[in-house]
């Protein structure tokens, strides 16, 4: 009931209190309060024991779809659905997990990362970085302009 309270609201009230009822009055006021707050779940947990006592086996029928209920909307919707659909395996649900599955190297992933050519063919390396070129190159490309119009050149490539 009062979960959705802040500690700024209770400033204000206790601010309110200290102006409305005055500081000589306010902590009798607050024993007060609390007194009723305790009688009144008194009252209420002494009705349920009434009723539990009263119709304690009728209510049975009622009371265990209304726990499972309970219990589904405490759960997340991923344990929810495991529970219902699978009786708790998570297996399943867990094979189709997508961290899972990205997390693992894909087939070209490690196509990519293999040195090794498949099929004797020349492997043409490329150099790691730009700067490794030589400086006479970079000054040639300056002097007869770009070799390609597009974006694309078989140099990105090989």
């Amino acid at each position: 009931m009062f979960s959705s309270v802040g500690w700024g609201e209770i400033f204000l009230l206790v601010v309110v209190g200290l102006v409305v009822i005055g500081p000589e009055r306010l902590p009798r006021v607050i024993q007060d309060v609390r007194a009723a707050i305790f009688a009144a779940r008194t009252a209420i947990d002494n009705a349920k024991k009434t009723l539990d006592d009263d119709f304690g086996s009728e209510f049975d029928d009622i009371r265990k779809p209304l726990t499972q209920v309970a219990q589904y909307t405490r759960m997340s919707p991923k344990t929810a659905i495991t529970k219902a659909l699978f009786d708790g395996d998570n297996t399943l649900v867990d094979s189709f997990d997508p961290k899972k599955i990205m997390a693992a190297d894909t087939e070209g992933a490690a196509q990519r990362n293999n040195e090794t050519p498949n099929n004797n063919a020349t492997v043409v390396q490329r150099p790691d970085s730009q700067q490794s070129q030589p400086v006479q190159q970079s000054t040639q490309q300056q002097k007869q302009g770009p070799k390609y119009s597009g974006g694309v050149s078989w140099t990105d490539i090989l």
